[in-house]
């Protein structure tokens, strides 16, 4: 799925996360990624499709590489 600058690749073990500008990544398995998804969901639902403020709302931004 891209959202903005990014992409997130749900693999089912895992999700990857990338940053398209500066070619940051991140990568989430197991209950971190299962949180992950959950989180995406819920925000979805609840405050909309910004991807970018889900990450930094979220410390997710923090992970990238």
């Amino acid at each position: 799925m891209h959202i903005g600058g990014y992409q997130m690749e749900d693999l089912g073990y895992g999700v990857e996360v990338r940053e398209y500008e500066a070619g940051w990544s991140f990568f989430l398995q197991g209950d971190d990624a299962d949180r992950f998804r959950e989180e995406w969901e819920m925000w979805q639902e609840i405050v909309g499709n910004d991807f970018r403020d889900f990450l930094s709302s979220n410390e997710y931004d923090t992970l990238f590489q």
